[in-house]
């Protein structure tokens, strides 16, 4: 573990040290479906729950859930969008909920509880369930909760760089009916939690899950990435030792799930969340 620790380290100094590219007006929250709880809005056309990935800030991160709203409104001219992330009180994003619960429960049942509630309110809005990394877990596991009522009115599961595919036999299915959008980079350089490993070799120790971070840094786009960045690589080790027991577990039986590359940060750099928001455009009706 010491070893790990000082490789983290280095890293972290890179990070800290890397050139900041700047993005304006990024925010890593979205509460459009509380703010109608709370009697400051009015039913949207288009419902939208997205769950944020692992060490992901606010309730739908920087890395992928504010690319995908901005990407949403540009698809769906004319159409109100209530974008809603999933409660960061409830849902922690941390790696033991990826790695000991398969995407943590918890966070799937704020999901279904929070989009039952919308629907009650607004039974016409046509809703979308979404996210990223263990959000698409989340997702996985909101969408199998929902009500007979609310699941009627999902038109969609979107899900970026989603590892469901390594977890198979500890998600509920998919409800029969709800078309899929899993968008996963494949090819040369493919994220490994969603598609093939390619020439990547299967992480057998810390330092191995680390190495692929190095390239992290040079990839970020933006103050509020860069930040997080450097606040992923702060946090891990202390997650690390929460999370030992599954972490031991999975270098040990299912290894794939803890190789995380810098590509898999990549969904709302690269154009896939545009891509995403035209498949939804495709399933919302006029």
């Amino acid at each position: 573990m010491k070893g790990f620790l000082t490789t983290f380290s280095a890293f972290l100094a890179v990070t800290m040290a890397s050139p900041i590219m700047r993005r304006a007006g990024v925010s890593d929250v979205a509460n459009d479906m509380e703010d109608l709880f709370n009697g400051k809005g009015e039913c949207a056309d288009v419902g939208v729950i997205f769950a944020r990935g692992t060490f992901d800030s606010g309730n739908i991160g920087v890395w992928v859930g504010p690319q995908f709203k901005a990407a949403l409104a540009k698809s769906l001219p004319g159409k109100t969008i209530a974008f809603q992330g999933v409660s960061a009180t409830d849902y922690k994003a941390t790696l033991l909920g990826y790695l000991g619960e398969a995407g943590s429960p918890a966070g799937g049942k704020s999901l279904a509880e929070t989009l039952d509630f919308y629907n009650q309110a607004c039974p016409d809005t046509q809703l979308i369930v979404s996210g990223w990394s263990q959000g698409a877990l989340v997702a996985h596991r909101g969408v199998a909760g929902l009500a007979k009522e609310t699941l009627a009115q999902v038109k969609g599961l979107v899900t970026f760089g989603d590892p469901s595919g390594l977890f198979a036999k500890e998600l509920p299915p998919v409800p029969k009916g709800v078309k899929v959008n899993s968008q996963c980079f494949v090819g040369s350089v493919p994220d490994p939690l969603c598609a093939g490993l390619g020439d990547l070799k299967l992480p057998r120790t810390p330092g191995e899950v680390v190495a692929p971070f190095t390239a992290l840094p040079g990839l970020a786009v933006g103050a509020q990435e860069s930040a997080a960045a450097a606040k992923l690589v702060a946090a891990f080790p202390g997650q690390l030792v929460t999370a030992a027991a599954a972490f031991a577990k999975t270098i040990a039986t299912a290894p794939q799930r803890a190789l995380l590359t810098p590509q898999h940060f990549m969904y709302g750099n690269k154009g896939l969340t545009d891509k995403a928001a035209l498949f939804v455009a495709s399933v919302i009706k006029a």
